[in-house]
């Protein structure tokens, strides 16, 4: 009886040691997740980091502003499996996170800036690679580990509808933490995510009428809010102090990976031509003279010969730790999209040469350089019959990551980007890039369907909107 009594006491006090363990265990003051205000400047640095990278080391070359000296497969098209955009997906989990914590806080503020981030990275995926994984991506959590691929028009459409929303979440009454692009000023992202939107309907203005929506955010400035000069720019001006200096900076990188791209004969002659005083900022001129030689695009390493005999980009950009920003979307893009609206009739409001001039006038201020009084008159008027408008635009997308390249799969202008002497790909200008090829391998079934409906995971298959 009394061993009885002895284990009846000894359970007894186990219960009452072990109840309510877990609360008192629990650091109330400790967050368990992470709220958005600490994920998103991760989130923003990783973006803008990435957006340098491809576009000093992949867009400069496509778009033809430059071309290697060493190592230039990607100058003459000899493209293998590619993973430089799908590997966003990472930073897209983040951004899903911030969502996901928005959503359960009610901060609509963060909820549209997730939503704005998603867009512009799921753009580059999708405009880089065609069908892409989008509904079931980063769900791991839910059990999907091999996720389904979407058609790039199913993705467009939804990227649209948040943009939507975005725009209707945002409070400019309030701002936001931990905001290193905008400094928590939702009015600027209300801007962007507006900006953003005309972008991308302008990409697939070649596929679907995308006019009524265009004059709607056009002609209604109150509700759509779009970028009114270059203080509203998304661009992500580095500090200059380490970790926070650009991968094409002094200090991260060497300079020999930041010259190793001579700038084109395309870039050089284009400036020189037109007297444009962007050639000093941009360009220095071959070592020794005050000549400017710039490299055709597209040559054999032996047609190339001693990169010394070339000019090359402006170093101080280099040496200078806060000179490199990363340039998400600026004014002058959004007024050379307006323009070209304008010019095919798919907004009334405003004129096309009026956008057109306060594009180029921006790009100038953009750069902190004087535009010259006669260039909107003599050196490079506004003209709907001729290419003018896209080679301006052309120049003004100069390092804004992979733009200039994705521009001109749509539009096909200007006209002088093409296949160099020692091009692999046919005399063709690729259109996309090819499947990582992890991404074959652990996700067979779903890449290969993809590759079915697209037609082949070739470079010179088309995306959905390049129609030109």
């Amino acid at each position: 009886m009394k061993k009885i009594i002895l284990f009846i006491l000894l359970l007894s006090v186990s219960i009452s040691c072990t109840d309510g363990f877990e609360e008192i265990n629990t650091n109330k003051n400790q967050p368990t997740v992470s709220q958005p205000k600490q994920l998103l400047p991760n989130v923003i640095f990783n973006l803008a980091n990435n957006n340098v990278s491809n576009s000093f080391n992949f867009g400069d070359i496509v778009a033809q502003y430059g071309g290697n000296y060493e190592y230039n497969e990607l100058d003459i098209y000899n493209w293998g499996a590619d993973n430089r955009f799908w590997g966003m997906y990472k930073w897209l989990n983040d951004i899903y996170d911030i969502k996901k914590q928005a959503i359960l806080l009610n901060n609509k503020n963060y909820e549209a800036i997730s939503l704005v981030l998603e867009t512009y990275t799921m753009s580059l995926i999708t405009d880089s690679y065609g069908y892409a994984p989008y509904s079931e991506a980063s769900k791991g959590e839910e059990g999907i580990l091999k996720p389904k691929y979407d058609s790039q028009e199913e993705i467009y459409t939804q990227l649209l509808l948040n943009l939507d929303k975005a725009n209707t979440l945002i409070d400019t009454k309030t701002k936001v933490e931990g905001d290193l692009l905008y400094g928590g000023d939702m009015l600027k992202w209300k801007k962007f995510c507006n900006s953003l939107h005309v972008r991308l309907l302008m990409r697939i203005s070649n596929k679907i009428n995308v006019s009524v929506k265009l004059n709607d955010i056009v002609s209604k400035p109150a509700e759509f809010p779009l970028f009114q000069s270059n203080a509203d720019n998304a661009n992500y001006v580095y500090s200059g102090s380490f970790p926070n200096i650009s991968p094409m900076s002094d200090g991260i990188n060497r300079l020999y990976g930041y010259n190793i791209v001579i700038p084109s004969t395309n870039l050089v002659n284009t400036l020189i031509t037109n007297n444009d005083p962007r050639l000093e900022e941009w360009i220095d001129p071959i070592v020794g003279t005050t000549n400017q030689l710039g490299l055709q695009p597209g040559l054999t390493l032996d047609q190339i010969g001693e990169p010394t005999k070339y000019s090359r980009r402006a170093e101080d950009y280099f040496y200078n730790k806060t000179k490199i920003s990363s340039i998400f979307m600026t004014y002058s893009e959004l007024n050379f999209l307006l323009a070209e609206a304008n010019q095919r009739n798919l907004i009334t409001s405003g004129s096309a040469k009026t956008y057109y001039d306060t594009a180029v006038e921006a790009s100038f201020k953009q750069w902190n350089v004087i535009m010259p009084t006669d260039y909107l008159t003599t050196t490079a008027p506004y003209s709907a019959t001729s290419e003018v408008l896209y080679t301006q635009k052309w120049l003004a997308l100069y390092h804004t990551g992979v733009e200039a390249w994705l521009d001109w799969k749509r539009t096909g202008k200007p006209s002088f980007i093409k296949a160099g002497p020692g091009s692999k790909n046919n005399g063709k200008v690729p259109r996309r890039i090819m499947y990582p090829s992890l991404e074959q391998s652990v996700n067979a079934e779903n890449n290969s369907e993809a590759l079915q409906k697209m037609g082949s995971d070739d470079i010179n298959v088309k995306v959905w909107w390049d129609n030109f």
